[in-house]
């Protein structure tokens, strides 16, 4: 019985705290996105390496949240949509065909143009949770003819990044 009355009280209650929180931030500008997405990229997406250079733009992630924040980032970033490529990672036991679909209306875009999806092999070892219908693996945006677009990521994050002396 006190839970019944306790859980609504508490989320209206974490509620206000993410309301007051988005207010605080308000409308993005172009040069807030350029930054944030930046931010995004250097935690989600592929960086080169001293030993291996790679400087193209490939962003992985499950959040459609977060891919959809990233396609607003590549478009004020000057990127089109005819230069991204798209591919599902998913489990083999999941449904392939409606996850491209899933991920073709996140992105705006016709599921036959994705790339082939990559399949991960199922462990049944391992206990896994996203298994129902709410599961729609990751998605890959590779950004084609991307080097500079890298380069500008990694000026955008070593301005955003520097410390004030």
């Amino acid at each position: 019985m006190y839970w019944e009355a306790e859980r609504p009280a508490r989320e209206a209650r974490r509620e206000q705290v993410r309301a007051a929180a988005a207010g605080q931030i308000g409308v993005l500008s172009t040069r807030e996105i350029l930054i944030a997405g930046a931010i995004a990229y250097w935690c989600e997406g592929t960086k080169s390496k001293p030993h291996q250079l790679r400087e193209r733009v490939l962003f992985i992630n499950s959040d459609p949240g977060l891919i959809k924040f990233f396609l607003r980032f590549l478009a004020a970033a000057g990127v089109q949509l005819t230069q991204m490529r798209f591919r599902v990672y998913i489990h083999e036991t999941a449904d392939v065909a409606a996850a491209e679909e899933f991920w073709a209306r996140i992105t705006n875009t016709d599921p036959g143009t994705f790339y082939k999806a990559v399949l991960k092999r199922h462990n049944p070892q391992t206990v896994r949770k996203n298994v129902d219908t709410e599961y729609h693996g990751c998605l890959r945006i590779d950004v084609l003819q991307s080097a500079d677009l890298y380069r500008r990521i990694e000026g955008w994050v070593r301005a955003a990044m520097r410390t004030v002396a």
